[in-house]
């Protein structure tokens, strides 16, 4: 009996996580710079509230948040490196940054 409670139990785990992969190869995207600006086009949502940011070249990420115009930033990212920032569910935000920025778990919104 306790052997089979642990293998439901292991499915279920695993598939828990093949989900939570699924999720994260889907939402992610790698935003370009546009004519040489910093600026990009695109506007993002966190799927999680926790956004994963890798770069390129070396720069600092500046999310502003559209409604209210806060600012997050990820001081300094050199290429190869990921960081990870708490960004608030529910937001879009306009993000800033030199070189190609792939981000994870984001929603995605082109203007």
């Amino acid at each position: 009996m306790k052997k089979r409670i642990l293998i439901c139990l292991l499915i279920l785990v695993g598939a828990a996580f093949l989900f939570y992969l699924g999720i994260q190869k889907t939402h992610t995207f790698t935003l370009a710079d546009r004519e040489g600006t910093s600026l990009k086009g695109e506007q993002i949502q966190p799927v999680f509230g926790t956004v994963q940011v890798s770069s390129s070249c070396d720069t600092a990420v500046v999310f502003t948040d559209t409604e209210t115009g806060e600012t997050y930033e990820i001081g300094y990212l050199t290429p190869g490196i990921r960081e990870k920032i708490r960004l608030r569910r529910g937001r879009w935000y306009t993000v800033t940054g030199a070189g190609e920025l792939t981000m994870g778990a984001v929603i995605l919104r082109i203007e």
